[in-house]
């Protein structure tokens, strides 16, 4: 036994050490070895357990050691307590040799002077290694000192070193943080290589060879072991040996079914009896090794699950002394030497320590789910205590109050027969009657209490549920938890976790009863029904808002896909891979026609036109013509070379147009009549093809990664469209022929024009391979799926963020939007389909359609409009509800700066940099009122409180006082030596201040009588300047990183605010100043200079903007973080963060009732937020239909089976529905 030696590291990288029985990997590392030894830098990219570090470090690296003699410097692990920037420093010094101290000087020069000096001092080439680099990308890392890190990365690479090398490695799913942190320089990604899953076959083949350099060897069955390789597949791959392998897994399978076959000396696994089966494995696995540490067991099983795995469930790394706390010396290096020798962990050692850390993501999932059953029975137990502890208590104070009240009668009775004698007996039964009622309040008191900590306890319950549903993508059963909670007015965090509840798309509702992958939905043309196919070899037919049970179409015998209506609504075709194709009538009634003949799966069924022939085409390489009403016998269309997809008629009915794996596309004669016109070109096999809308042309797409666009009558030669980096496998025209979209496993979609003039518009924003793309009715929008398990909504011009819808729970397989465009339905393979609407219907409320930047957002007098200016050259007045679509504002010609209501809403006033100011009617009616005669830019307009006159500012070094219905001249307002930048006018409206460029702030009397009042002061330029409620004081704010407040007549000094340049604003009662600075922060100042001003922290960037709620109770901030905060002004609690807009924020403005807040960014929209709870509240219930299931009711609402069963059903048939279990398998 002590001379055996198990081959199988378990669950974390191979090593150098293991090379020898490295298999299944020779030509990617050779491959790999190939792109270090020709670039400068290497991104290495894959899914979590993929073999990424393996790859490397028992391939490449030996690879590049032993035959180009590099120096290798590895940084596999960042510990949380370590600066990564130095970390990498020190890493690079042990490793080079080098002896400069890294903690004295900035570690980024100690990099690029430990790259330098280890150049000059050998030639020999350099390897910097760094690993798992998404740890710097955790929630919670410092982000500045990871930005410090890439930066310096970016300088290793620029480097003029020739024989320096950059490799990084990180989880796929992380390389979306990693582009936006590096924000544009993107030389770190452009030489990617990604590193997938070992296939079932090839990791079947890879484990038996290393069975075999074992010690002693063993002789493992491929054919068993691909069984046993089957069952830790992907999740909703096919049962084949394509399927991609979970290596994890596969290594904690075999390294524990080695060690078994080594002790028992019983032949390979193929001898064991019955089937192996892989769960048990893993489970008995862990187990055993924690049942092996004896009276450690339970100490070690906590020592994992609390200390190694962060409260998200992710792993963390621990120094061993971070762990002396959890156990002690001599037991807790015991228990590390155990679980490091068993893989369970994975151990390091640097300066001096070593730092430990779980061997692979699965096991602190495994961890994670014990810990929080663990957890979830404490808490049960502490419930069930405590219940006990208040029964026995209140038993026994109901013992004593009735001893007590024995007592009392008692002494009554006495004091009556003795009242004559000791009258003074009735005040002591009195006092012990006040005692006793004294001692029930008590009583009730603590009862209270008791009743409120536990309210507190499910409050924190429902809350964590929330969050942890938000976090797994699972926001519909959030709004639920969050609708549980009484009071959330008083629970802490609840708004912000509404509203990123309500931030996505949520489903509408969700449809459940198929047992297997849902593949395919289609809408019914009249929109009311929705047709589903699943691999559970059904088809079901489902009333599209959910009421009443599915109609379940049975009788295929293997997966179903491609159900499709026929014209008129009344039928349904599906295809099947029983070789058969269907057709059933849509309610129900009678037998379906079975469509027999093919020798092969059946991939889809397509309507002609008219609805009187059905197209099938299967892998049997033929396609076939068949009578809707299975009259006569079908023509078949024979030439395909290999299997045949996705058979798809022309507009007209006359021609069918099919794709194959052969590589080619065919146009047929629908009679069958002539030669088919075979389209060549691609180079790999065809994944589909759609006609134009004329039917003249045909796009088809290819795993090849174009898409081609050919003449429908085989003229010319094909316009090919390049640019995406893997297989497309959809192409769809939008309804008017102009433009195409394709979707791509290189995790894109682009937007081609059909012409193949210009550049494609390329969406990103997917973490995984796109699997289709959809446009809506009215060409305005595409939806897209991946294998992400989201569903996106963009604007096909590209403009603005995608709506994420999220809710299922694995691969979205498709999206079909209703004949009116206000829904979508989508099909998954977590075995749901579910319902959306379209435009999200969420929070914040999103205006979209400027296109450019949004530069303000201000709310009419009534709350019921907003007006929003841009430099898309326009105004638009919204509905503040969303309703309807925006009014635009046109004919201005250059950017529009601002918008302001007129006092009484019924008008708009725009300042532009075309020299121009407009009065429009707020209604859109009639022509604009131009107000022309400045010589540049118009920065600003304002009403006067009348509303009868307009003040404008302007670059031309003047302002200008206009009559409002154009009547008259201008009043010139001169003097300033630069541009204006601002002109306000003070309460009375008698005063127009001014802000100036030449440092100077100008007040003038608005009838221009007198000179005006000259404040001077600042050392740069002024930007603003905001009168006081009452009408006496003036704030200025200035480049010169003050802000300043004046007396309005001139006199005295000014109060000097140091440290804040952007923005002033007065709270509603004239007594507070609050500053917005480029230093992150906003100030609240006491507006007489008295005592310390309170400085709001929390934004990472410049603050633009801050504003006073009409209440002066709150304020709210806008930043260039991209994020809006709203702060009690007297700084007491956390702010609420408003997260959601794609750029800088550059205004927030609150609404009159102080409930809402109109935010403006650079990311071109604008974006209402609802601060009222009950609002939020109603946002919630109307988000979803959706129902916490029993289970969920169980968990998160720690509901009795029952409790949870009958909550359910009656959820469900609130909304019309029979709950999903009752169809089969009732509890």
């Amino acid at each position: 036994m002590s001379a055996s030696k198990n081959p199988f590291p378990g669950p974390q990288p191979y090593r150098a050490i293991d090379r020898r029985r490295f298999f299944g990997r020779e030509e990617m590392a050779w491959t790999l070895a190939d792109s270090i030894l020709a670039q400068r830098c290497v991104t290495v990219f894959g899914p979590s357990g993929a073999g990424k570090s393996s790859v490397m470090q028992a391939a490449v690296i030996p690879s590049l050691e032993e035959e180009h003699d590099f120096r290798t410097v590895r940084v596999d692990t960042w510990p949380e307590s370590a600066a990564a920037t130095g970390w990498l420093a020190e890493a690079m010094l042990a490793a080079l040799k080098l002896d400069e101290d890294a903690a004295t000087t900035d570690p980024g020069e100690v990099v690029i002077a430990a790259a330098e000096r280890a150049a000059l001092r050998s030639d020999r080439p350099i390897l910097i290694y760094v690993d798992q680099l998404e740890q710097l990308l955790f929630p919670g890392r410092d982000a500045a000192e990871t930005e410090r890190f890439l930066a310096t990365v970016v300088r290793l690479v620029d480097l003029p070193l020739r024989e320096l090398r950059v490799v990084l490695s990180i989880r796929e799913d992380y390389l979306g943080r990693l582009r936006d942190r590096l924000r544009g320089r993107w030389k770190l990604l452009d030489q990617g290589f990604r590193v997938g899953p070992l296939s079932v076959g090839e990791i079947s083949e890879a484990v038996c060879k290393v069975a075999a350099t074992g010690e002693p060897p063993q002789a493992w069955d491929s054919r068993a072991m691909r069984e046993l390789m089957l069952q830790v597949r992907v999740p909703g791959q096919a049962a084949s040996e394509e399927a991609e392998a979970q290596a994890a897994f596969a290594q904690i399978v075999a390294r524990a079914l080695w060690a078994e076959r080594d002790a028992s000396a019983a032949g390979g696994p193929e001898s064991r009896s019955g089937p192996l089966e892989a769960a048990p494995i893993l489970e008995q696995y862990l187990d055993t090794t924690l049942e092996e540490l004896g009276p450690l067991r339970e100490e070690a099983g906590r020592l994992l699950s609390d200390h190694l795995i962060a409260p998200d469930g992710s792993r963390t790394i621990r120094t061993e002394t971070e762990l002396r706390g959890a156990l002690s010396g001599a037991a807790l290096g015991e228990v590390l030497a155990r679980l490091e020798a068993a893989a369970i962990l994975r151990a390091e050692e640097h300066q001096g320590t070593r730092y430990f850390e779980l061997g692979h993501d699965w096991l602190a999932k495994r961890l994670y789910e014990r810990r929080q059953a663990r957890e979830r029975e404490e808490a049960e137990r502490e419930r069930e205590e405590e219940r006990r502890r208040k029964d026995e208590e209140q038993q026994k104070e109901l013992a004593r109050q009735r001893a007590e009240q024995r007592r009392l009668r008692w002494i009554a009775f006495a004091a009556a027969v003795a009242a004559v004698i000791m009258g003074g007996l009735g005040f002591w039964a009195w006092q012990q009657r006040k005692e006793a009622r004294a001692r029930q309040q008590e009583a009730e008191a603590q009862r209270q209490e008791a009743a409120l900590q536990a309210a507190r306890a499910r409050t924190a319950l429902l809350m964590a549920g929330a969050r942890e549903l938000v976090a797994r993508a699972q926001p519909a059963p959030a709004t639920r938890l969050l609708l549980e909670l009484k009071d959330p007015a008083s629970v802490r965090g609840w708004s912000d976790v509404a509203r990123e509840t309500l931030s996505d798309g949520l489903p509408k509702l969700t449809l459940r009863g198929h047992q297997d992958y849902v593949t395919s939905a289609a809408w019914s043309p009249d929109g009311k029904r929705i047709v589903t196919a699943s691999w559970d070899q059904t088809a079901r037919v489902w009333n599209a808002d959910g009421s009443g049970e599915p109609l379940v179409l049975k009788g295929h015998t293997d997966q179903v896909r491609s159900p499709v209506w026929s014209p008129d609504g009344k039928r349904i075709v599906t295809a099947s891979f029983d070789q058969t194709a269907r057709v059933w009538n849509a309610d129900g009634s009678g037998e379906p026609l079975v469509l027999k003949g093919h020798d092969a799966a059946v991939w889809s069924a397509a309507w002609s036109p008219d609805g009187k022939r059905i197209v099938t085409a299967s892998s049997d390489k033929t396609v076939r013509v068949w009578n809707a009403d299975g009259s006569g016998e079908p023509l078949v269309l024979k030439g395909h070379a290999a299997l045949v997809r996705s058979p798809v008629w022309s507009p007209d009915g006359k021609r069918i147009v099919t794709v194959s794996v052969d590589q080619t596309a065919r146009v047929w004669n629908a009679d069958g009549s002539g030669e088919p016109l075979v389209l060549k070109g691609h180079t790999a096999a065809v994944g589909s093809a759609a006609w134009s809308p004329d039917g003249k042309r045909i796009v088809t797409v290819s795993v090849d990664q174009t898409a081609r666009v050919w003449n429908a009558d085989g003229s010319g030669e094909p316009l090919v469209l390049k640019g995406h980096a893997a297989e497309v496998w959809s192409a769809a025209w939008s309804p008017d022929g102009k433009r195409i979209v394709t979707a791509s496993y290189d995790k894109t979609v682009r937007v081609w024009n059909a012409d193949g003039s210009g550049e494609p518009l390329v969406l990103k924003g997917h973490a995984n391979w796109v699997l289709s793309a959809a446009w809506s009715p009215d060409v305005k929008r595409i939806v897209t799926v991946s294998v992400d398990q989201t569903a996106r909504v963009w604007n096909a011009d590209g403009s603005g963020e995608p709506l994420v819808l999220k809710g299922h729970a694995n691969w979205v397989f498709s999206a079909a939007w209703s004949p009116d465009g206000k829904r979508i339905v989508t099909a998954s393979s977590d075995k749901t389909v579910r319902v959306w609407n379209a435009d999200g219907s969420g929070e914040p409320l999103v205006l979209k359609g400027h296109a450019d930047r949004v530069l303000s957002a201000a709310w009419s007098p009534d709350v019921k409009r907003i007006v929003t200016a841009s430099e898309d050259q326009t105004a638009r007045v919204w509905n503040a509800d969303g309703s309807g679509e925006p009014l635009v504002l046109k004919g201005h010609a250059n950017w529009v700066f601002s918008a302001a209501w007129s006092p009484d809403g019924k008008r708009i006033v725009t300042a532009s940099e075309d020299r121009t100011a407009r009065v429009w009617n707020a209604d859109g009616s009639g022509e604009p009122l131009v107000l022309m005669g400045h010589a540049a830019a118009v920065q600003s307009a304002a009403w006067s409180p009348d509303g009868k006159r307009i003040a404008t500012a302007s670059e031309d070094r003047t302002a200008r006082v206009w009559n409002a219905d154009g009547s008259g001249e201008p009043l010139v307002l001169k003097g300033h030596a630069a541009l204006v930048w601002s002109a306000a006018w003070s309460p009375d409206g008698k005063r127009i201040a001014t802000a100036s460029e030449d440092r100077t702030v100008r007040v003038w009397n608005a009838d221009g009588s007198g000179e005006p009042l000259v404040l001077k002061g600042h050392a740069a330029q002024v930007l603003s300047a905001a009168w006081s409620p009452d009408g006496k004081r003036i704030a200025t704010v200035s480049e010169d990183r003050t802000a300043r407040v004046w007396n309005a007549d001139g006199s005295g000094e000014p109060l000097v605010l140091e440290g804040h340049v952007q923005s002033a604003a007065w709270s509603p009662d004239g007594k507070r100043v609050v500053t917005a600075s480029s230093d992150r922060t906003a100030r609240v100042w006491n507006a007489d200079g008295s005592g310390e001003p309170l400085v709001l922290k929390g934004h990472a960037a410049d603050v633009w903007s801050a504003a006073w709620s009409p209440d002066g109770k709150r304020i709210v901030t806008a930043s260039y973080d991209k994020t809006v905060r709203v702060w009690n002004a007297d700084g007491s609690g956390e702010p609420l963060v408003l997260m959601g807009h794609a750029a800088q924020v550059v205004s927030a403005a609150w609404s009159p009732d102080g409930e809402r807040i109109v935010t403006a960014s650079d990311d071109q929209t604008a974006r209402i937020w609802n601060l009222s709870i009950p609002d939020l509240q109603r946002a919630l219930r109307d988000a979803t239909t959706d129902c916490l299931t029993p289970e969920m009711r169980r968990t998160y609402l720690d509901e009795t089976d029952a409790e949870s069963r009958e909550r359910y059903e009656a959820c469900e048939r609130s909304y019309g529905r029979v709950p999903f279990y009752l169809h089969d398998s009732p509890p």
